[in-house]
């Protein structure tokens, strides 16, 4: 089960505005982790963790998908929206490539599957749980 939860690492108690997607993600958005919203710009420690993993989800999809235009995706874009178009195959092979490469069970340690919401929620959840030393 995860500690995060809709609302989860608000920022100076700013509530969230609009509608929420799948999994209480606003269009567009990532959902907040512990530490508030992960990625490259975030600044944050481990935001290169985070960045580094991002890029090598991206080259899986571009390689298992024989897309290339997915390895330019930006982290807020949604995996099961259209720009990416996940089926069940293919988000089957990638979380078992995760859990390979980072010893991360996404569908073991996220019943809710939140972390899937987007390439960069998926990259946030598997930096906090990876161990160190894996993946590169």
């Amino acid at each position: 089960m995860t500690s995060s939860g809709p609302g989860a690492g608000a920022r100076h108690g700013a509530a969230p505005a609009g509608p929420a997607g799948p999994g209480g993600v606003r269009p567009g958005t990532a959902p907040a982790g512990p530490a508030g919203p992960a990625g490259p710009a975030d600044g944050a420690p481990g935001s290169a963790r985070v960045a580094s993993i991002t890029d090598d989800l991206r080259a899986f999809l571009a390689s298992a998908t024989g897309r290339d235009e997915l390895l330019h995706i930006p982290p807020g874009t949604a995996l099961f929206g259209p720009a990416v178009g996940l089926d069940s195959l293919t988000g089957t092979l990638l979380l078992r490539e995760i859990q390979r490469r980072f010893g991360v069970d996404v569908a073991g340690e996220d019943l809710n599957l939140d972390s899937l919401a987007t390439l960069g929620t998926l990259a946030a959840f598997v930096a906090r749980r990876a161990r160190p030393g894996d993946g590169r």
